[in-house]
């Protein structure tokens, strides 16, 4: 009993100490709620609280945000008006991939008491800015205490001037300005005139310039032209340019938002892989982004589209490379692809590549099993085994002189062709082409094309010809461009020195318009070769037929199908209506206030900066002025119905 006794007064004393412990730690923390709430004193003698605390509670500063709106801008059509459309086709991979880069910034700058905000707005399915929506911005901007950075993106020479056109309202409205894409990237005619405006111009890809810019701005330094000037030596078509790396570059963001514009919601795009080995004249990837092709991190990419799968619903990938085949991590991607479909995640892709890739995926008589053959099967096997439904190839003209006339040599038997007769080196490539698009359909996968009109040896009869033969071969599905000398090509340079171009209006530099003279036809000829081509791959029997029996008899798999049944069907309907299909979208709508009303850059500067002296900085003119005169003249290109 006694030791029983004993154990329980142990237990008891042991108790209290707990409880009194327990009562000190309880009036420590009432002490330091105190602490917490009560107001600094004024002056040393009522001090009584560590002043570190005080420090930490009354010292931080707001955080400092700056919201980004990612402007994508729309093209003006026949009329003139501001072209959009209820539901888009495919998002614009630039809007998602700054959207990206503001958010590695963010976990950058954490530290720093700085956030970046981002608004993504891609006027062809999210409709015409107009005067309204700038007010808007403005006034929200003020309620919520942020600053605004205006920022137009992946702008194309089609799109520069309605580009053009926003930079410079905004401008007048007091935001500060910057603008990027292919056209500024290749033109440098278009950067001195913007910067002259106070308009901020960013040439080649952002990875290597965007937080720089950044800082500067938010140190009121902000700069008005930025290009890369470190990171990968690259060749172009016509010099040696800077690229970066994107090995470790941030993916793309996902914006569950802007997917619902667009008609297949469960689609997105990827970039995996940037630049261009090949050297066609026609083209201005290799002279922004350069012939060295660089990849993404494999592994981090394959773990984008798991986790896009999972906590986004995608089920369909467009891999905006342009050209995956040469991608240097195109194999371990495409494992990393098949991979994730054994574990149950069926996401499907289309891809563009180059002819080689589907060129040599079997072995004919006479050729011996090289590592050409054994990397063209390879990767078609992997690509049938990873989920690709689709895939673009450039064929642009069954003429050789044509081909070799664009240094587009990859697509010919080999160079010597140049010595062969007309007939035999058509054949050769009409064969060429016929293997490609067997060996892909033997994977069960599509083949869409693309196809030139108005190389310089075209003639008035080449759009049907063209037509034809690409029925011949068994081509899927074919998207038509007349030649365009785009800003940044050797074409361009070309034309110029040459005093070709007839038209220099970029609003219809979109692949649908004739705007520069050929040696033997004439606009209305190469305009009516191009009908001539969709008309006849288009026709209505074909567009039956191909419903009817659901794109069958090419022993196409399931997903393929699906996606050709639907595309030719949109495809026919966009050329009939005589819209380009790959600028298009789901039932066009129109707004009769957004009217353009200048073609040229003064003309533009006329009109919407009306005391803007052409080269002097903004702080020294009025921007309140500005925006007064610009209201007063009632500006219709900002107002919508």
């Amino acid at each position: 009993m006694v030791k029983r006794f004993g154990r329980g007064v142990k237990t008891a004393v042991k108790t209290a100490k707990d409880w009194r412990k327990a009562k000190r730690e309880a009036r420590t923390l009432a002490e330091a709620g105190v602490l917490l709430t009560t107001p600094t004193p004024h002056n040393d003698d009522e001090a009584t609280h560590p002043a570190v605390v005080r420090r930490t509670i009354y010292e931080a500063t707001p955080c400092r945000t700056l919201r980004i709106y990612f402007i994508k801008p729309s093209k003006y059509d026949e009329q003139g008006y501001v072209l959009y459309y209820w539901k888009g086709v495919l998002p614009n991979n630039t809007l998602t991939a700054l959207a990206a880069l503001n958010e590695e910034y963010n976990r950058m700058r954490a530290a720093e008491n700085v956030f970046i905000e981002t608004v993504l707005w891609d006027e062809i399915v999210e409709g015409p800015i107009h005067a309204d929506t700038i007010r808007a911005i403005k006034d929200k901007a003020q309620e919520d205490g942020v600053e605004v950075l205006i920022g137009l993106a992946g702008v194309q020479t089609n799109q520069y001037p309605r580009g053009r056109d926003l930079a410079l309202q905004f401008k007048a409205a007091g935001f500060p300005v910057i603008m990027g894409g292919f056209h500024v990237s290749g033109y440098p005619d278009s950067c001195t005139f913007l910067n002259s405006c106070g308009v901020t111009t960013v040439v080649g890809e952002a990875e290597s310039t965007w937080v720089g810019l950044l800082d500067d701005f938010l140190r009121g330094e902000m700069k008005l032209h930025y290009s890369v000037t470190t990171g990968i030596r690259a060749k172009t078509g016509t010099g040696e340019i800077f690229v970066p790396s994107i090995a470790e570059a941030q993916l793309p963001a996902i914006d569950d938002r802007y997917r619902t514009q667009f008609a297949h919601q469960t689609m997105t795009t990827l970039d995996t892989s940037r630049g261009c080995p090949f050297t066609c004249s026609y083209c201005s990837v290799k002279n922004v982004m350069g012939r060295t092709m660089r990849a993404r991190d494999p592994r981090s990419a394959v773990d984008w589209v798991r986790d896009a799968a999972d906590y986004h619903g995608i089920d369909t990938l467009f891999l905006v490379d342009d050209d995956f085949f040469r991608s240097p991590q195109w194999e371990p991607l495409l494992l990393g692809l098949a991979d994730l479909r054994k574990h149950g995640r069926h996401v499907n892709f289309m891809m563009q590549v180059d002819i080689d890739a589907g060129g040599y995926a079997d072995l004919r008589s006479g050729e011996i099993d090289s590592s050409k053959h054994q990397r063209s099967r390879r990767f078609i096997e992997l690509a049938k085994e990873a989920g690709c439904y689709s895939a673009f190839v450039g064929f642009e003209s069954f003429n050789p002189q044509n081909l070799m006339a664009a240094t587009k040599f990859q697509n010919t038997d080999r160079r010597g062709e140049r010595n062969l007769a007309m007939a035999e080196s058509k054949r050769r490539v009409l064969e060429k082409y016929r293997r490609v698009v067997e060996n892909w359909h033997h994977a069960g996968i599509a083949v869409h094309c693309g196809y030139m009109i108005g190389f310089p040896f075209d003639t008035p009869d080449s759009g049907r010809e063209a037509a034809l033969d690409l029925i011949e071969v068994g081509v899927d599905l074919a998207s038509f461009f007349i030649v365009t000398p785009l800003p940044g090509t050797e074409d361009h340079i070309k034309a110029v020195e040459e005093g070709t171009i007839s038209d220099w209006d970029f609003n219809w530099y979109d692949s649908d318009h004739v705007v520069m003279r050929h040696p033997t036809m004439t606009a209305e000829e190469i305009l009516k070769a191009y009908r001539d081509a969709y008309t006849t791959f288009y026709s209505p029997w074909r567009v039956f037929k191909n419903t009817l029996t659901f794109s069958s008899g090419r022993g196409l798999c399931w997903e393929a199908r699906d996606s050709i049944t639907s595309e030719f069907v949109y495809w026919a309907h966009s050329y009939h209506r005589g819209r380009h299909p790959m600028i298009g979208g789901v039932w066009k709508l129109r707004d009769p206030l957004t009217k353009r009303q200048v073609i040229t850059d003064e003309d533009a500067v006329s009109l919407y900066l009306p005391n803007w002296k052409v080269g002097q900085p903004m702080s020294s003119v009025s921007v309140q002025e500005a925006t007064v005169a610009a209201v007063a003249r009632e500006i219709p290109t900002l107002t919508v119905e």
